[in-house]
């Protein structure tokens, strides 16, 4: 990593650490932007130095400071490292909860046959286990060190996951809706176990993020395209959420003495499970608009 992000955090943090899991590109870079312009000594984490040099060095090109540690959230020694690393600097006043990747599929694809039977493949469990380890287990490995962290300095603080608007349930997502109602759980369940030591515990959920993911996926996907056009058709507000809004509703969370325990909705009004084609459409459009939706290859969310 650059210089930069290696060296020792500092002890110069307006409003002490805020760290910023999965925090060099995307929705996390968004959010550890957000909270460097609001004051908040920020140190972002992710597996690729690459990745993480070029974060801070974007930042540092718009004036503002990020701070860079290298870390798998993950793996429990990588996460204890990186909190050695934290206790260095400021202490640790605000943790989000961001990192993670989304391999989902359905939990059975069909795909029907003229000359036969259709043609069945189920959701590949190593694809399940991957999505549920980056999303939940990561986040639990972090919020746990977190709340150490803060408890052990007798300082008060927040926690912010990031959870989805998707959680409960939608087409074609079983993995990555399992892993964000999980996320929910934790977050309340955390609520109530830190609040007597103000420590305070929400999560934000996002709907559909137009970003730099989904248009690069749009881009190459034609009938992808096609689907998540359909899509927003059925949200209320007619339009996906930004990353700007969803890093909003994070230093909202983090700074409002009374959110705790609850889910910040960033969705424009919503998402349905499923967007059925219309009737008249033939049974092979029909199967095309219904599988446009998922994902032809693994795809980070953070």
């Amino acid at each position: 990593m650059s210089e930069q992000s290696s060296t020792t955090v500092p002890r110069t943090g307006v409003r002490g650490t805020a760290l910023v899991t999965g925090g060099s590109r995307g929705l996390g870079a968004a959010i550890a932007r957000k909270l460097a312009a609001v004051g908040w000594h920020t140190v972002i984490c992710g597996r690729d130095p690459e990745s993480l040099d070029a974060g801070v060095k974007a930042a540092a090109d718009d004036g503002l400071v990020l701070h860079a540690v290298r870390a798998d959230v993950t793996d429990e020694r990588s996460v204890a490292a990186l909190f050695e690393r934290l206790a260095e600097g400021a202490p640790l006043g605000l943790c989000v909860n961001n990192a993670g990747n989304n391999f989902s599929r359905r939990l059975v694809s069909v795909k029907e046959r003229s000359d036969g039977p259709p043609l069945l493949s189920p959701h590949p469990l190593e694809d399940f286990e991957r999505v549920v380890t980056s999303l939940l287990t990561g986040t639990f490995l972090v919020g746990r060190h977190a709340a150490q962290a803060m408890l052990t300095a007798g300082t008060p603080g927040a926690i912010v996951n990031i959870s989805s608007t998707v959680r409960h349930g939608a087409y074609g997502q079983s993995a990555y809706c399992a892993a964000k109602s999980g996320v929910e759980a934790l977050t309340r369940t955390w609520a109530t176990e830190l609040g007597e030591y103000g420590i305070r515990v929400s999560a934000v959920a996002p709907g559909v993020i137009d970003g730099e993911a989904l248009r690069r996926r749009s881009a190459a996907n034609e009938r992808h395209a096609a689907y998540m056009t359909d899509l927003r058709r059925h949200v209320p507000l007619r339009r996906w959420c930004d990353e700007r809004d969803v890093a909003e509703a994070v230093a909202f969370a983090a700074d409002n003495p009374s959110v705790t325990g609850t889910v910040l909705e960033v969705d424009a009004g919503g998402l349905p499970a499923r967007v059925l084609p219309p009737a008249d459409r033939t049974p092979t459009t029909r199967t095309t608009a219904a599988t446009a939706d998922l994902p032809e290859k693994a795809e980070k969310t953070a």
